[in-house]
C-alpha cells in the first residue's frame, strides 16, 4: 500500500497563535531592552551629575578660599527677596535622601540653573567636559558653608528638567532613582546628598610649566600614580598683549591626551572647534620620569596649536606676534575628587622655537613654606652658539609674588635677607641676582636691589610685590650632578625708622641640579612641600 502524503499546512488558527506568541515575545524583549538602554543612559547621567557636583563643590571651595564667595554671596548666591534681581531660589524637592539630617539646621539652601551657574562663576568653563558643561543641570548648596548639597542633570530640554524639578513641590521624592527614570517622563541623573560624605577629600601637586623648542609644556605630577582614579586636568591659559586662549588639557588613557579650546572674546571665552584629533597636543613623559611612571606632560605645540585655532572656519588670526613674551598659568583639578585647586606659572615666547628660553616660576604660592626644584641643565656641549660663537644659556629664575602675607600694601615696607650653600658644591655657590618689580618678569624688566648690611631692602608700593632670584646658567652647568643648592629666605616688614618687625616669614628652597641631554633648554619640575598654614 502506498503512503499517503501530508500536504495539509497550518491552519489559520495555528498561525495566529504564533504570531501572537511572536509578538508577546517581542513586546516582553522590546520592553526590556528599552529600559536596559534607559538604565544605562541614566547611569550616565548620574556620572555626570557626578562629575558637576565635585567640580562645583571645587570652585566654591576656591571662592571660598579667596574671599570672593563672602563678599559676593549676599548679592548673588542667595535667594533673598530683597535682592534685586536674584537668580537663586529655595529647593523645591525635600533633602531626602541623607536621613534627614539637614532638615531644619537653620541653614540656607539654595538652587540654580546651569545658565546661572556658568555664567556667575559657579561652574566655569572647563572644571567638566564641554559636553556635559553644555547640557541642562540644576545645583542645590548651602550659600552659609559654601558647599554643594545635590545635583540633578539631564540632556533633554531645560523645559523638561525644570517640569521634573517643580514636582518637589507636591512631595515627590524626585531624588529617587524609580522617579527619575519613569517611563514616560524626562529621564534625569542626580548625585548628592549622603553618598556624597564619602567622597575623598586629595591634595594635588602643583603643575610645572616650561617652554622649549617650540612647545608649551605642562607637567602633572598627579597623573603619576593617580591618573584614573583622580582624573586631574589643567587648565592652562596663555596671555599674551592682544590675545588669550585656554585649553583645558586631560588624560583619559596613559598615552592620550585630550584637548578642549577655548578662545577669549570681550571678557567670556567661546570653545572653538578644531579637529577632534588634536594632534597639536601630546602626552609624553616628563625628563624624570624614565619610563617607569604613566606619561604625565602635556606637549603644546605653539606652531600647530595657532595652524589649529586658524583652520577653523570663522576664526580670526591670533593676536600674539612671532617672539611675543607671553604669561602662562595652569590650573590643575579634578572632577573626580575634592581637592583644592593648584596652580603653575610661567613666561615664555610664542612659536619661537630656536630661541632661549624666558622662564620665570611662581612655584609658591602665598601660604606654602618649602618647595624642592628639580633643574636639568644641559652641559655646553649641548648648547646652542650665537652669531659670534659664543655658548648661551637660559637663567633660572624664582619669582615670589607678595610672599610676606596677603595684604601687602603701601604701608608695608618689606626687607629681605637671602642665605644660600650647597652641598656637593666644594665651596662654588652661583652669584644669585634679586630683582623687584610690579610685573614679576624678573631681569631686565624688574629693579635691581642690592644688598645693605646684607639685607635687601624693597620700595613701598601698593602693588603686587615681586622678589625675582636669578640663578645664572652658566653657574648651574658648572655644577655636577647630584649637587644641591639651598636657598633660605626671610622676609620682614620695616617700620617708620627703618627697624625691622615681628613676625618674619621663612622661605625654604630647595634646587637639585640634574645633567641632561634630553634637549637644548634646561627643564624644571617642582614639588611644593605640604604647607603648614592652618
Amino acid at each position: 500500500m502506498a503512503r499517503q502524503k501530508h500536504t495539509e499546512g497550518f491552519t489559520v488558527a495555528e498561525l495566529l497563535t504564533v504570531v501572537a506568541i511572536l509578538a508577546i515575545l517581542a513586546a516582553i524583549v522590546g520592553v526590556s531592552v528599552a529600559n536596559y538602554l534607559r538604565n544605562l543612559t541614566l547611569t550616565e547621567y548620574d556620572n555626570a551629575a557626578k562629575s558637576i557636583y565635585i567640580a562645583a563643590q571645587n570652585n566654591l571651595a576656591d571662592l571660598q578660599a579667596s574671599g570672593e564667595w563672602d563678599a559676593n554671596k549676599n548679592g548673588v548666591y542667595t535667594g533673598k527677596a530683597e535682592v534685586a534681581g536674584e537668580k537663586a531660589a529655595e529647593p523645591t524637592a525635600q533633602r531626602t535622601d541623607d536621613n534627614n539630617e539637614t532638615q531644619d539646621d537653620g541653614l540656607h539652601y539654595f538652587y540654580v540653573t546651569a545658565e546661572f551657574a556658568r555664567e556667575s562663576g559657579m561652574l566655569p568653563q572647563g572644571t567638566v567636559d564641554a559636553d556635559v558643561w553644555n547640557q541642562d543641570f540644576i545645583i542645590e548648596y548651602c550659600y552659609e558653608t559654601a558647599t554643594v548639597y545635590g545635583v540633578f542633570y539631564t540632556e533633554e530640554s531645560p523645559t523638561s528638567l525644570n517640569g521634573f524639578y517643580e514636582k518637589g513641590k507636591q512631595d515627590i521624592d524626585i531624588r529617587s532613582k524609580e522617579e527619575r527614570k519613569k517611563s514616560g517622563s524626562v529621564l534625569v541623573g542626580y548625585y548628592g546628598g549622603a553618598a556624597a560624605r564619602n567622597l575623598d577629600h586629595v591634595e594635588l601637586k602643583a603643575p610645572s610649566l616650561a617652554v622649549m623648542n617650540g612647545h608649551i609644556l605642562v607637567t602633572d605630577s598627579n597623573l603619576d600614580k593617580h591618573l584614573l582614579d583622580w582624573g586631574t586636568y589643567q587648565i592652562l591659559t596663555i596671555v599674551g598683549e592682544k590675545e588669550t586662549i585656554m585649553l583645558r588639557l586631560s588624560a583619559p588613557t596613559f598615552n592620550e591626551a585630550k584637548v578642549d579650546v577655548y578662545r577669549k572674546a570681550g571678557s567670556t571665552f567661546t570653545r572653538v572647534e578644531v579637529a577632534a584629533d588634536a594632534s597639536f597636543c601630546t602626552l609624553r613623559e616628563s625628563p624624570s620620569n624614565e619610563g617607569f611612571l604613566p606619561k604625565n606632560t602635556y606637549s603644546v605645540d605653539i606652531a600647530a596649536l595657532q595652524a589649529a585655532i586658524e583652520g577653523v572656519v570663522g576664526q580670526d588670526p591670533l593676536g600674539f606676534a612671532s617672539n611675543e613674551i607671553v604669561d602662562l598659568k595652569s590650573k590643575g583639578s579634578s572632577n573626580k575628587v575634592l581637592c583644592r585647586s593648584v596652580y603653575g606659572y610661567a613666561q615664555g615666547t610664542w612659536a619661537a622655537a630656536s630661541e632661549d628660553l624666558i622662564f620665570t616660576s611662581n612655584i609658591m604660592a602665598d601660604w606654602q613654606t618649602e618647595a624642592t626644584i628639580d633643574a636639568y641643565v644641559t652641559d655646553d656641549d649641548y648648547k646652542v652658539s650665537d652669531q659670534k660663537g659664543n655658548k648661551t644659556g637660559c637663567d633660572v629664575e624664582i619669582s615670589l609674588s607678595n610672599f610676606y602675607d596677603d595684604d601687602t600694601v603701601s604701608d608695608n615696607k618689606l626687607c629681605y635677607s637671602l642665605l644660600m650653600w650647597g652641598s656637593g658644591t666644594w665651596g662654588y655657590v652661583p652669584e644669585v641676582a634679586v630683582h623687584e618689580g610690579n610685573n614679576g618678569q624678573g631681569e631686565g624688566q624688574g629693579s635691581p636691589v642690592n644688598p645693605q648690611d646684607g639685607y635687601y631692602y624693597f620700595k613701598n608700593t601698593s602693588d603686587t610685590q615681586y622678589l625675582t632670584l636669578t640663578l645664572p646658567w652658566a653657574d648651574l652647568a658648572k655644577a655636577k650632578e647630584g649637587v644641591t643648592y639651598k636657598v633660605l629666605i626671610t622676609a620682614y616688614k620695616v617700620d617708620s625708622r627703618g627697624q625691622m618687625a615681628t613676625p618674619k616669614k621663612t622661605l625654604s628652597i630647595t634646587i637639585n641640579v640634574h645633567k641632561s641631554d634630553y634637549s637644548n633648554y634646561y627643564y624644571v619640575t617642582d614639588s611644593p612641600v605640604r604647607s603648614t598654614r592652618k
